[in-house]
């Protein structure tokens, strides 16, 4: 192997920089070695083919190389279709019909992320363990259980019964990407990994598509929130847990619907789960007695959870824990905000955008311009999905954040050893569907494995307690429809009525337009249950069933209102006074703190300019800590004196930092270190004695740690500081009365006791960079393709947010502000290439991480043009 690479350097030191060679040989070396790994030893394959000098790995440099003005044939294509690439990458495509609009996306998508869309299916299908090997296999298995295959195929089936623009178009594109992949076959240039791991793509079907889309749909929408309530109410008991994990937010959010509301009657939810259709079992007999009395007692009597099924619980935290990546969405950032043409300074509707996504190389964007006589559109797609999510078209623009929504509902099964595959419900037995899968491996093996659904959804334990999860985003749907309704639409009313089609994940979709209109929806799904506490696992026996879903009329929404502005930010879309429920401060939502900046911002500008949006978009404020220094100040101002008293000069000058503080987290603030060190201390100190004492199971289930990324110890603990002397409820020590300033001052000694071990006697050298980093991981899992960790202002609560721990690797994917007056803005950490020696691969991080901008315009100027394909049939 080490005759290879020297010959490899060498024979790229003739086409490449000194950089593009590092990367380059990095690149094989790790990923020959993932190859090698993942199959073991024993199986190691043949490498020769790999390094073909032709057709293998060194391609990479020759497909690095920037696109040049040509003519390609696409079989298929109706007539010519005109692409001109930007400077930057940037496709702006021009067909004569739609067919063959989607089919150039496709071909265009499969030339420049062609891998990732394949990883993607792959995750998705549960087919991660044949090219990655063992490692992946927990994975695969999570996938085949939820069904994203299942719901796809449905999704797919129904719509070639129907026929119609969608289907048109999902073929289209399939063919466009297949004609790629032949190409690049034919000439060994499929991208590297591919060599690497010795495998190729299969060719790409529309369901190919729906797959992304549903493992799109599971990243953001997927959780285990009656998991985690289950795991703390048995550690902790019920009544200390709903104190601890409140459904309703105690602290304000701003809600962008204030109401009033109405109560109506649910809806029908429109379709089944796939496998869910109830079948009666050939044999009724009698229901055992202990059938009836499970079908009849309250959730979880007397002790809250027995050991047999905590320990079932466990087993399912475990499992999504390791896959690869944790496939459960653990906290969310994204903002939006618009303001109508009157409160802008220029007349026009100003529409900022920043979803807030794992970070990575390549970027989860791909950005193009699609142009057809019925579509022109620009904006952002995912890579495998055919079309744009965000972005514009010549009347209105439209973004989106996630809402909040308990999407996932778990049920515990009434079973029998006596009836296998069988389950009671509604006072008879019904068989679950089995379905039998084989989980192909690298080796050429497989694993045999079974999924079993009952009426509620597949079943994700079977020992202890059989569980099943009812997941809204594995109901089929027609997304992909809805958002062809959303690039023909010039104003609200067919943007609303265009999202009545989307069903998850449950977004809320900001709009605005070219006359000054501006509104937001929240479209999707929202179940609605018979059961009392749909945030715990429920009885399985029909009586808290899903019976529908809350009217599109009545989901959360609002149009051109009295304040002349919208906004999301993750935040409670509604008031507690809301007629339905949608979820707790635990379903992975934001504390408010973003949207309280917003807010706050919009209020107090009377009208908006386009800088001022950007400088909204870019603020590292953090509210939380602006509603507590002050409190903390005034603490430590009775508990440590002025000078600091026994603690040190040290703590003193660290005081004296915070009183000077604006509470910004720029990178170089020693101030922004202290406060972040002191609310980490402060959730530890109030609230890890009781996790200690009552064996919180944090190591099972990461949703239970505490940190400043849990939300519903963050707001209640901020209720608790601003309105409380003492804890106002039993934390473990009954009858003992807790301070409030005694917690305060032990976690500030903590904190500066802490930060000088680590950086030093100085406070005046703590500065947030030094600890506090964002990381662009690649998709490929070497390291050397990746970006950072590299030193970062922000954190979770800034609107320029900066999600998670320490080590920061989600954020916002995709910076948009949209003026339909004057020119419009866009940008996303990284490039449009996954070719890592590509100029395109990462090129606007450097633009990103300063808070600059490039142009996002519908049309391309010469000067800005680098080159143009013409694709004939």
């Amino acid at each position: 192997m080490e005759v290879g690479l020297d010959s490899a350097r060498r024979s790229l030191k003739g086409v490449l920089g000194k950089r593009e060679v590092l990367v380059a040989v990095s690149l094989i070396f790790f990923l020959v070695v993932m190859a090698l790994a993942s199959v073991g030893f024993g199986t190691i394959p043949a490498l020769g083919s790999a390094f073909n000098p032709a057709t293998g790995v060194w391609s990479i440099a020759r497909t690095a190389n920037l696109p040049k003005t040509t003519s390609l044939h696409l079989a298929g294509l109706n007539y010519p279709v005109t692409v001109s690439f930007s400077k930057d990458g940037v496709p702006y495509v021009y067909a004569q019909n739609d067919h063959d609009l989607f089919m150039a996306i496709g071909y265009l998508q499969a030339a420049n992320r062609l891998f990732e869309m394949d990883v993607l299916r792959r995750e998705a299908s549960g087919g991660l363990t044949q090219i990655l090997g063992p490692g992946a296999l927990n994975t695969d298995k999570l996938e085949l259980t939820l069904g994203l295959g299942r719901t796809a195929a449905a999704e797919w089936a129904n719509m070639d019964k129907a026929g119609g623009a969608v289907k048109a178009d999902l073929l289209a594109y399939s063919s466009g990407v297949n004609n790629r992949i032949a190409q690049d076959e034919a000439s060994g240039n499929l991208p590297v990994e591919f060599k690497l791991l010795k495998y190729t793509p299969a060719p790409w079907t529309p369901v190919s598509s729906l797959l992304i889309q549903g493992d799109l749909t599971q990243q953001m929408d997927f959780t285990t929130t009656p998991i985690d309530y289950s795991l703390l109410a048995g550690a902790v008991g019920y009544k200390r847990a709903m104190q601890l994990f409140p459904v309703n937010f105690p602290n304000q959010q701003n809600p962008y619907d204030p109401g009033p509301y109405r109560k109506l009657p649910p809806v029908p939810l429109g379709a089944r789960i796939p496998g869910t259709t109830p079948v009666l079992a050939p044999s009724q007999g009698s229901a055992t007695s202990a059938a009836y009395l499970q079908t009849g007692k309250a959730a979880y009597p007397g002790k809250y959870i027995s050991a047999a099924e905590a320990s079932s619980i466990k087993s399912i935290e475990s499992w999504i824990s390791s896959t690869l990546p944790p496939m459960l969405r653990l906290g969310s950032a994204s903002n939006n905000f618009a303001v109508m043409g009157v409160k802008s300074s220029d007349k026009s509707v100003i529409l900022e955008g920043d979803p807030h996504l794992d970070q990575t190389l390549p970027s989860i964007w791909y950005q193009l311009v699609a142009n057809s006589p019925d579509i022109h559109v620009a904006g952002v797609s995912v890579p495998g999905l055919p079309g744009i999510l965000i972005g514009r078209n010549q009347t209105i623009a439209w973004s989106l954040t996630d809402s909040q929504d308990q999407a996932a509902f778990f049920y515990q099964e009434v079973t029998s050893k006596s009836r296998p595959n069988e389950y009671f419900w509604r006072g008879k037995w019904y068989q679950m569907k089995v379905y039998h899968y084989a989980i192909k491996e690298k080796s050429g093996g497989s694993v045999p494995y079974t999924v079993k659904v009952t009426v509620h959804g597949p079943l994700l334990a079977q020992n202890g307690m059989t569980l099943a999860v009812d997941w809204m985003g594995a109901l089929p749907t027609d997304d992909l429809g809805a958002m062809y309704g959303v690039y023909q639409a010039t104003n609200y009313s067919q943007f609303r009525n265009a999202l009545r089609g989307w069903k998850a994940p449950t977004l809320n979709f900001i709009y605005g337009d070219k006359s000054g209109n501006v509104g937001i929806i929240s479209a999707g799904v929202y179940g609605v249950t018979k059961g009392s506490k749909p945030w715990l696992p429920m009885s399985g026996s029909g009586g808290s069933d899903i019976i529908g879903a809350i009217p599109f009329s009545e989901n959360p929404q609002t149009y051109d209102p009295s304040s002349h502005f919208v906004f999301s930010a993750n935040q409670r879309p509604v008031r507690s006074n809301y007629p339905y429920y949608i979820g707790t401060t635990a379903n992975f939502f934001a504390t408010g703190y973003r949207a309280n900046i917003i807010h706050n911002y919009l209020v107090k500008h009377k009208t908006l300019s386009t800088s001022q949006a950007i400088s909204l978009e870019l603020s590292v404020k953090d509210f939380l800590a602006s509603e507590i220094v002050p409190k903390l100040l005034k603490v430590l101002k009775t508990t440590v004196g002025p000078a600091g008293g026994a603690l040190g000069h040290n703590y003193s000058e660290a005081i004296s930092l915070l009183k000077g503080w604006n509470y910004r987290m720029n990178s170089n603030s020693s101030s922004a270190t202290i406060w972040w060190y002191f609310w980490s201390n402060y959730l530890n100190s109030t609230f890890g004695p009781l996790w200690k004492s009552a064996s919180v199971p944090t190591g099972v289930d990461p949703a239970l740690k505490i940190g400043p990324n849990m939300t519903p110890l963050d707001v209640v603990l901020e209720q608790w500081t601003l309105k409380d002397k003492t804890i106002p409820m039993d934390l473990g020590a009954p009858g003992q009365s807790v301070s409030i300033s005694s917690l305060m001052t032990q976690a500030f000694s903590t904190t500066v006791g802490e930060l000088t071990s680590k950086l030093g006697a100085n406070p005046n050298n703590w500065q947030w960079d030094r600890v506090h980093f964002r990381q662009f991981p690649s998709l490929t899992f070497v390291g050397a393709l990746g970006y950072g960790p590299r030193g970062s202002s922000g954190d979770i609560w800034t609107v320029n947010a900066a999600d998670g721990t320490l080590t920061s690797k989600a954020g916002p994917s995709w910076r948009m502000i949209v003026n339909f007056n004057h020119p419009s803005y866009a940008v996303y950490p990284g490039g449009q290439s996954e070719n890592p020696l590509s100029k395109w691969y990462e090129n606007d991080i450097s633009l990103w991480w300063n808070g600059k901008y490039r142009i996002f315009s519908q049309e391309l100027s010469k000067t800005n043009t680098l080159s143009t394909w013409t694709l004939l049939p």
